[in-house]
């Protein structure tokens, strides 16, 4: 019986936590809450860049593939660059470099898609 009480409201103040979270993003009053609100684009940012990416290098041709992946080491050690300073990480800064590059590689997504590939644009540092 006391398993169960436990549960419930552990389950409880999980679900009033997340509601509050979500309304706090609405209106950030502290800046706890406006760090928390941007770390929470920039995971939801990093998710969606992820699932872009990998959609646009499984229409690619291997030899593209091998560049696309380099250009894109090369473009997070571009976004951490500009994003880090003394070893705090901007994560408002994170969120807006990843929602270019998101832009960026989905137009060349609907490239390929619509069967006008752009190699030289895949390859290119866009940044």
């Amino acid at each position: 019986m006391l398993n169960r009480f436990i549960t419930a409201n552990v389950f409880c103040l999980s679900v009033f936590s997340g509601i509050f979270a979500e309304d706090s993003c609405k209106d950030p009053k502290t800046s706890y809450d406006r760090t928390y609100c941007a770390a929470k684009l920039f995971l939801e940012s990093d998710k969606e860049l992820n699932s872009v990416y990998k959609e646009l290098r499984g229409l690619l041709k291997p030899d593209v593939q091998k560049k696309l992946v380099q250009v894109q080491r090369d473009w997070i050690k571009y976004r951490d660059n500009q994003c880090e300073s003394s070893g705090t990480i901007d994560v408002g800064c994170n969120h807006n470099v990843n929602v270019a590059r998101i832009d960026y590689l989905r137009e060349r997504l609907r490239e390929c898609k619509a069967g006008q590939p752009r190699p030289d644009l895949v390859e290119k540092q866009s940044w």
